[in-house]
């Protein structure tokens, strides 16, 4: 299908859905709004979904066991009303955001920008942040500007931040979770044992799930990332016929050799590629409500508008490689060289507009770099990771988060293994082979080789001296047999409530 007709498609759709006049999806309901003055209305809500071992939990499946075992891994804020406080979490990646206003003892919150800024915007004054509003016109995916919104006076809390209310007191603070990530050596028997039970917990994960739903599929393109993800499903054991993998199969971009590089992979382990579920059924949102998800969900921060039109009434599981830029070389430069870089993206502006969006993109930058290395206390202010960080702290939330969020809305829930809290504990590279493509090497020389036997798209690869260091690791920790047994606690409903 061209674009010209998918265009068209969705304005028939559109058309459809304005003759309904239903709204399914509520804003007030999906994005809470916290005021100083209103603290004492406030209830206990669950917001997402949690991916544990022992099930995928939402609002109406939370027991206390799994609210006490929230461990960052989904996309999901918990708001919980215990004791006169009220305490917010989230999950590692921040997918959500919970943004933030002050004036002087007053305060309000959301994990919406744009709720929060509705509540706000007429009663106390605000101001445009002119750098973030050029930074956005950079890049062609996401913003990256660390904490900060498109209004000066709204800040968005740190990704691994738990918000605590004191009730009576009308006070505020914020605790910082430490993830350690990026601590353990993955050429030590610590590292090596923490990367083990971060494939067996996923092997649960995926069992549990194709074992509850025949809705379940996997992203694979000719990439690094739905690669690492793949290696993982393998690795599950699940029977191949259980699993449809989806690749995109059009001709721009990069899609011809994904779909060929894919195919490839997918007839040499015998999985269907592209299968549908033509017994999967959906409803279709109002205008109201495509525009409200997009909107609500992550305009300002992501700059592809997919506007999401049917929520299926079945959930459906994808496992994916969101945010696998984390586990292996990315923004390896120095910060100088990275603005520089993103710089270049603004060339196709006026030269009058030019200079003014350059010194925005670098006070931006200026600030993020400062942030990053006070958060991981780091002395090099040239060191090639501070702009990794920068992806990890910034670009991680404002892409892929709100992607994910925004696939909820529509019943669809990513499962996403590079954001495990887990996995980001271990280093990228050792000292002795600093290539910072070496734990995703180990990944596949560990659990499935035989995936570094295909391309890898763009011609890009990893170092054969990388992948023999990987396999010099694995043959110094060799893997240890699990038994296959495992609890599952479900989580698993087939209708969209």
């Amino acid at each position: 299908m061209t674009d010209a007709e998918m265009y068209r498609k969705i304005l028939v759709q559109v058309e459809a859905l304005e003759r309904i006049g239903v709204n399914y999806f509520d804003v007030a309901k999906e994005f809470f709004l916290i005021d100083s003055d209103n603290l004492p209305a406030i209830q206990t809500r669950f917001y997402g979904y949690s991916v544990q071992a022992s099930g995928i939990y939402e609002e109406d499946n939370l027991t206390p066991e799994a609210a006490k075992n929230l461990d960052g891994r989904g996309c999901y804020v918990y708001v919980e009303v215990k004791d006169g406080q009220i305490t917010i979490k989230q999950d590692l990646n921040g997918s959500y955001g919970i943004y933030l206003f002050r004036h002087g003892d007053y305060f309000a919150l959301s994990n919406s920008f744009f709720r929060l800024l509705d509540h706000v915007k007429f009663r106390y004054p605000l101001t445009v942040n002119k750098d973030y509003a050029h930074q956005i016109l950079a890049d062609g995916l996401a913003g990256i500007a660390y904490l900060e919104t498109a209004v000066n006076e709204i800040w968005c809390t740190e990704r691994n931040a738990i918000l605590h209310i004191d009730i009576a007191k009308k006070f505020l603070q914020v605790e910082l979770i430490d993830y350690k990530e990026q601590r353990l050596s993955i050429d030590s028997e610590e590292g090596i044992a923490t990367l083990d039970r971060w494939v067996g917990l996923w092997k649960k994960i995926i069992r549990g799930v194709t074992q509850h739903t025949k809705f379940f599929k996997a992203d694979l393109s000719g990439g690094f990332d739905s690669r690492i993800s793949l290696a993982l499903l393998l690795n599950s054991g699940v029977a191949p016929e259980k699993v449809s993998v989806h690749s995109i199969n059009k001709k721009a971009h990069t899609y011809p050799e994904d779909y060929t590089i894919a195919s490839q992979i997918a007839a040499h382990y015998g999985f269907k590629l592209n299968s549908e579920f033509p017994d999967r059924e959906s409803l279709n949102y109002t205008l109201d409500d495509i525009f409200n998800i997009n909107f609500y969900g992550k305009q300002s921060f992501s700059n592809i508008p997919r506007f999401q039109v049917q929520k299926g009434i079945d959930k459906l599981y994808r496992l994916g490689g969101s945010n696998g830029e984390t586990l292996r070389r990315h923004w390896q430069m120095t910060p100088k060289e990275f603005t520089e870089w993103f710089a270049r993206k603004l060339c196709p502006y006026s030269r009058a507009l030019f200079g003014k969006l350059v010194a925005s993109i670098e006070r931006i930058l200026e600030r993020g770099f400062r942030a990053v290395c006070n958060k991981y206390h780091i002395q090099d202010t040239n060191s090639k990771d501070i702009p990794q960080y920068i992806h990890q702290e910034v670009r991680s939330r404002t892409h892929f988060g709100k992607g994910t969020l925004c696939l909820y809305f529509i019943n669809n829930f990513l499962l996403s293994p590079a954001l495990d809290p887990l996995v980001r504990t271990l280093k990228l590279y050792t000292a002795e082979c600093p290539d910072a493509n070496l734990l995703m090497a180990l990944i596949f020389a560990r659990y499935q080789p035989d995936l570094l036997k295909f391309p890898f798209q763009g011609g890009r690869s990893i170092a054969p001296e990388t992948i023999a260091f990987a396999r010099k690791i694995n043959e110094r920790f060799p893997r240890r047999v699990t038994s296959d047994k495992f609890a599952w606690g479900g989580g698993i409903q087939s209708s969209a409530a």
